[in-house]
């Protein structure tokens, strides 16, 4: 086959596919994606309710500084940061424990008031850039465990400041000696996040603090590896930040930047299969829905083709061939990690009647913070959906962009949750189950901050189901596989082991899951599309140097010693 209509065809409109297509289009690059649904983004999309958009997915985008956070290196080359805005968060978050019994009564613990000599309600507010000097005021005996902690956690989100294409010369030279020999250990030793709080930290409650928003990343703590929750944590404690518009304002922006630079991206183009010239990936078949007659599937090719979705998909079916090898890969992973939320809108700023209420506040009852912090409590999934912590993110705190009427707010309330809790229910018993759970984390919120539902006029339950209805993703997971162990060999490959011209750039590859996670992957398999002898070609730069280096040192010594 010698037809090629586009350089790359990239499957998946997700943030990995359009920082990918992006990236690859800056560079020169004919870009095509291809999106089943109607809307671009994937998990960063917004959709309309009551008047005003809905996020699906950001609650907030962790945003370090430049030793930290590679987003400043992908943001700048690839110009987002003239197309989008990003909106300072008041704090990182905050944490609030209630009585588990005042809990139950919901609307009726209007006699709650959130005041700081009350002991109903413990509060604990972690501000951005001093979260470190707040731990230490609220814990003062675990000033010493606290400090440690954060040395540990900010010199690992160091050794992942950039990828070795983004490295200087002489950076990418001594790199052995500063980065890959700690990643390297690193990675050996595959620590967990339970493992290094018993280790730095005595205090439970303190340990669940600072595992609090565990839940945007895995649900046990002694499987979640150390490394992810460092560089988020770290980027988190350093600024968080919202998009005005919602999340799909990045998503559309990146579909700009494709677009500008000669690309396309097309919505509501089912791909069917991918196509094969031997064991090369050549082009795809898809399905234009937007044509509602259509019924034949069209044709197109390219030189390489980029999957944004899960692998799963790819291997089981849009390839027509056997590729065992690449499908067993992805029997070893798994994908347990998801979430439930409720999306509500509210009649009124909230910011205005609960004064207490932060952007991002994590709902725990005191039954659960009280326990010792330790494997059995901290497997979340073990526990009841109705007895979970929960966020409540208020949109309304900030400049969001998402409404602009002044009887139209946001909020939503996000919790822990896994596919195997949905399936295999009647569609009548996963109604049912579906509105229990709602309504337990209605009368909960309304426990946490009285007379809140009041206000709301609008309310929808999104279970693993529903994202992977959306999606399409196994088992409804928005993160990619869990995040149990750290380095290469802990996701999917970025390129087929056994079709030819088959790439992967989703937050189920290299680095991991959520929005950072989903950038960095489609970044990085679009630079290595770009330059795949960029290795060989740099190590023989370094040997070159290093020899001359040495040999001018020995002639230098000589001469000295003359």
């Amino acid at each position: 086959m010698n037809r090629q209509d586009y350089d790359v065809i990239i499957i998946g409109s997700g943030l990995g596919g359009l920082t990918c297509g992006a990236t690859l289009a800056k560079s020169g690059k004919k870009v095509l994606v291809l999106e089943q649904h109607e809307l671009i983004g994937g998990c960063a999309t917004c959709f309309k309710r009551k008047g005003m958009l809905i996020d699906a997915g950001l609650h907030e985008m962790d945003f370090g500084s430049e030793k930290t956070d590679m987003k400043h290196i992908i943001f700048k080359k690839l110009g987002l940061f003239e197309k989008i805005t990003l909106v300072p968060l008041p704090s990182a978050w905050s944490v609030k424990v209630l009585d588990s019994k005042l809990e139950s009564q919901g609307t009726n613990s209007a006699n709650i008031k959130t005041t700081p000599t009350n002991s109903k309600i413990q509060n604990f507010l972690i501000p951005h850039k001093t979260t470190k000097e707040a731990l230490i005021k609220y814990f003062p005996h675990e000033k010493k465990g606290i400090e440690s902690y954060f040395k540990k956690l900010n010199f690992q989100a160091r050794l992942n400041y950039k990828f070795p294409f983004d490295m200087g010369f002489l950076e990418f030279f001594f790199a052995p000696l500063h980065t890959l020999f700690f990643l390297s250990l690193s990675a050996i030793r595959q620590r967990k996040v339970g493992f290094m709080l018993d280790k730095l930290i005595k205090d439970s409650k303190l340990k669940k603090i600072l595992n609090i928003n565990m839940a945007y990343y895995h649900y046990n703590a002694w499987k979640l590896n150390w490394n992810s929750h460092a560089i988020a944590q770290t980027n988190y404690y350093h600024q968080g930040v919202y998009i005005k518009g919602g999340s799909q304002s990045l998503s559309n922006a990146l579909a700009d930047i494709i677009k500008e630079n000669g690309g396309e991206v097309r919505a509501k183009c089912d791909v069917k299969k991918i196509l094969l010239d031997k064991n090369k990936a050549v082009g795809v078949s898809f399905l234009d829905k937007t044509n509602s007659q259509a019924k034949d599937t069209q044709e197109l090719f390219a030189e390489k083709i980029v999957a944004n979705c899960d692998p799963r998909i790819v291997y089981e079916e849009l390839l027509d061939r056997e590729t065992s090898k690449d499908f067993k890969t992805t029997q070893k992973f798994s994908s347990k990690t998801s979430l439930l939320s409720v999306y509500m809108v509210f009649n009124t700023n909230l910011n205005k009647k609960f004064l207490d209420m932060d952007y991002s506040t994590f709902c725990i009852n005191k039954e659960y913070f009280d326990k010792p912090f330790d494997r059995d409590s901290e497997d979340m999934l073990a526990m009841d959906i109705e007895k979970r912590g929960f966020i409540f993110v208020n949109y309304s705190k900030i400049n969001s962009g998402l409404s602009n009427r002044d009887d139209r707010y946001f909020g939503v309330i996000t919790a822990l949750s896994s596919y195997e809790e949905w399936e295999n229910l009647s569609k009548e018993e996963y109604k049912a189950k579906k509105q229990k759970a709602k309504e337990a984390l209605e009368t909960r919120l309304e426990a946490f901050f009285p007379g809140i539902m009041t206000h709301c006029i609008h309310s929808e339950f999104a279970t693993p189901k529903t994202i992977e209805r959306y999606t399409r993703a196994k088992k409804g997971t928005p993160y990619g596989w869990d995040q149990d162990l750290e380095g290469f060999f802990a996701r999917s490959h970025f390129k087929s082991k056994s079709v030819k011209n088959l790439y992967f750039a989703s937050a189920f590859g290299f680095p991991g899951g959520g929005f950072t996670g989903a950038l960095l992957s489609g970044y990085r398999t679009a630079r290595k599309i770009l330059d795949p002898y960029f290795y060989p070609r740099q190590l023989s730069l370094c040997v070159c140097f290093g020899v001359a280096v040495t040999i001018l040192a020995i002639e230098g010594i000589k001469l000295f010693y003359k």
